[in-house]
């Protein structure tokens, strides 16, 4: 009988050892879904609401973000990017607060970022002075 018990006991912790097959779980990060693991071209969507409540619709590539793996930032339209009078900055992301930081020249922006889906991020500013409470971005789609 005593045997019996130390054979289940050895059974059990066997069993129990054998799921555990060194694999480690490791956290999301979201730097990627915003540089897509080099740079990504993400441009804000739709209507946008300033801070008097007014809707403001915006052009196709009116305003894009351009974010690198590196950390840096580009903030601009077309016309911008192309003359070379875009924002640079930096951003950081914190996974464990959902906060997006972004620095450009001596300003500090804030978000809570929402992530609807791969396509689609939800900007809820919390720093920043004259930006929408809200900002949808999109990935750069193909023109209409």
């Amino acid at each position: 009988m005593k045997n019996s018990w130390f054979f289940k006991s050895f059974l059990l912790l066997f069993l129990w050892s054998s799921c555990i097959n060194g694999e480690q779980t490791y956290r999301a990060d979201h730097t990627h879904l915003l540089s897509g693991g080099n740079s990504k071209v993400w441009m804000l969507s739709g209507t946008q609401q300033d801070e008097q409540g007014q809707k403001k619709r915006n052009a196709w590539g009116e305003v894009l973000f351009v974010f690198y793996l590196t950390g840096e930032v580009l903030i601009g339209s077309f016309g911008d990017l192309d003359k070379g009078t875009f924002d640079k900055g930096h951003f950081s992301y914190q996974e464990d607060k959902e906060e997006l930081t972004i620095w450009i020249n001596s300003e500090k922006w804030k978000f809570k970022m929402n992530i609807e889906s791969e396509d689609e991020l939800v900007f809820q500013t919390l720093k920043g002075a004259y930006l929408a409470p809200f900002m949808h971005l999109v990935p750069l789609s193909v023109p209409n």
